[in-house]
């Protein structure tokens, strides 16, 4: 059976005029069809993931906010984190954590919180070196107390005295250097 009829209709795909053989066509080529079809998959899939992204992204835990302890999981949660990385930070002693059975490790929150803390700075004082009459430069001292330069800064290191610098010549204490040498006097 073949009709006797044309029926003008747009493509759904590109939007083109065409002549349609039938009157429930809606493609005006097969090309155009497998198009159309491709994208309906292609939306419905990325809708489905658009609604997974969206589900993640909503979830508000409120045992992140709220909760007094946290395991392990839920620290990684909160820092963005791996559950290796909260056993590491236990390890070294970072955090503190108390284990309630072999599967169930709890942290307290404010520990979680006080790894971003900035520690307090501490104001060094400055030292004033002695005047130079009253210390010894390093060739002096190597010939009044008859050792080599590599022992001088070895002991001058271990006791961890003050040295310093003024022009050519490093400079130590008499009386530190007489006080490891001769302890008694």
């Amino acid at each position: 059976m073949s009709s006797n009829f044309t029926v003008n209709r747009i493509c759904i795909q590109c939007g083109s005029v065409f002549v349609a053989k039938t009157t429930v066509t809606r493609y005006c080529s097969k090309l155009c069809a497998k198009r159309y079809n491709k994208q309906i998959k292609r939306d419905s899939s990325m809708a489905s993931m658009n609604e997974a992204v969206k589900k993640v992204l909503e979830v508000n835990d409120p045992d992140l906010i709220s909760g007094e302890f946290l395991n392990v999981r839920s620290a990684a949660k909160l820092l963005k984190a791996s559950d290796k990385m909260i056993y590491h930070l236990i390890n070294i002693g970072k955090l503190t954590a108390v284990n309630l059975s072999k599967r169930k490790t709890l942290l307290y929150r404010k520990d979680i919180d006080r790894l971003f803390e900035l520690p307090p700075v501490v104001q060094l004082k400055e030292l004033k070196p002695p005047p130079i009459s009253e210390c010894y430069n390093m060739g002096e001292a190597q010939r009044v107390f008859n050792i080599s330069e590599k022992a001088l800064f070895d002991i001058i290191k271990r006791n961890n005295l003050f040295k310093f610098q003024d022009g050519w010549y490093t400079y130590v204490a008499k009386s530190d250097l007489d006080g490891v040498f001769n302890p008694k006097a």
